[in-house]
């Protein structure tokens, strides 16, 4: 059972790795995305599922691996998933949506840096849950935007 929930915290062993885990772990992502966005409900049970056992399993590892370790990356996957929701199935809205997020989760804007320092998964899965919403309503508005520019 503990392998199972190493790689779900660590998406399948990408946040192992030394340089960015939490971007590598943010592809799981994508494929996600990808296979799934056509298909509302099941999509949104899998990001509904991914939180909520971010939030249980990577509770039970903070007293082991420490507070927010990097190598803990299903908060990145999991929540990345809300703005990709309203990304539409090309490469271009995809780069724009996957980039966002990556800037806004590692700026943390007002109130993320607040919420990251909440104790144990609540710090490691709100942050990211926010920074998904701030990229939610940045792509909305940017491809709203973008329709009425190029009409």
């Amino acid at each position: 059972m503990r392998f199972l929930k190493v790689g779900l915290l660590t998406g399948c062993g990408l946040g192992y790795l030394p340089v960015a885990p939490a971007t590598f772990g943010c592809l799981l992502s994508i494929v996600i995305w990808y296979f799934l966005v056509d298909y509302p409900l099941v999509y949104f049970a899998v990001f509904i599922n991914l939180f909520l056992w971010g939030l249980i399993i990577s509770n039970e590892f903070v007293g082991e691996w420490g507070r927010d370790p990097r190598k803990i990356v299903i908060d990145e996957y999991a929540t990345l998933l809300l703005p990709l929701y309203f990304v539409p199935k090309k490469i271009l809205p995809l780069l724009i949506g996957f980039v966002l997020f990556r800037i806004i989760d590692i700026w943390k804007p007002p109130p993320l840096r607040q919420l990251e320092k909440l104790p144990g998964a609540w710090g490691i899965m709100l942050d990211d849950l926010c920074a998904a919403l701030y990229t939610t309503f940045f792509i909305i508005i940017l491809f709203k935007l973008f329709k009425l520019l190029i009409k």
